[in-house]
């Protein structure tokens, strides 16, 4: 089974949100410190954190399959 970021944020003790601006930056108003950052980041890699592309594709609606525009 996969790791989510919701899981990411329960080992590390911060909220969901601030897991996702860690690994997907985006724009908000959440600062995150160079501590957590890291924190984030390390428990990332230990347990093999990858983006789920098909939930990124549903989100967004792009799938990439269509004619190249």
């Amino acid at each position: 089974m996969s790791v989510t970021t919701a899981d990411i944020a329960r080992i590390v003790g911060v909220s969901q949100p601030v897991v996702s601006k860690v690994l997907h930056g985006g724009r908000t108003n959440i600062r995150v410190s160079q501590a957590t950052r890291e924190r984030v980041l390390a428990v990332a890699s230990q347990h093999g954190y990858r983006r789920n592309t098909a939930a990124r594709a549903m989100r967004t609606g792009r799938f990439g399959c269509g004619p190249a525009a």
